[in-house]
């Protein structure tokens, strides 16, 4: 993970993950081109500026398709997702073999907690 305009050594590590189901576990009859689906969350200690972070979830494949998308939370409400005034934006979502690699911004001169969701479809 490397980080831009942010303080050194201040690259966000998850705190919290969702329960990952293992690839073969809970698995629905989806049909036509799609064999799976998957969600996931984790969540960010506070941070700000430009970071590239990375998931590691057995379920993804290097040709799967991986929607993202990252909001501000609450922690001292449950860690309730709320907009907030602060930008932010994920980018260059890259999905591997059991990882996706990705691009977070956080438009805020002070840290702040988020959250990003994650779908997985192969």
């Amino acid at each position: 993970m490397t980080t831009s305009n942010a303080p050194a050594g201040s690259t966000p590590p998850v705190i919290t993950e969702a329960s990952l189901p293992a690839q073969a576990e809970g698995l629905a009859e989806i049909g036509g081109n799609l064999r799976a689906a998957w969600r996931g969350w984790s969540l960010w200690t506070p941070s700000y500026g430009t970071h590239r972070l990375k998931i590691d979830w057995g379920v993804i494949e290097i040709d799967s398709t991986v929607v993202m998308e990252v909001c501000e939370i609450s922690p001292s409400a449950g860690n309730t997702r709320f907009i907030g005034d602060a930008g932010l934006n994920i980018w260059g979502i890259a999905p591997g073999q059991g990882v996706v690699h990705f691009g977070v911004y956080i438009g805020w001169e002070s840290p702040i907690p988020m959250r990003t969701d994650i779908l997985v479809f192969n």
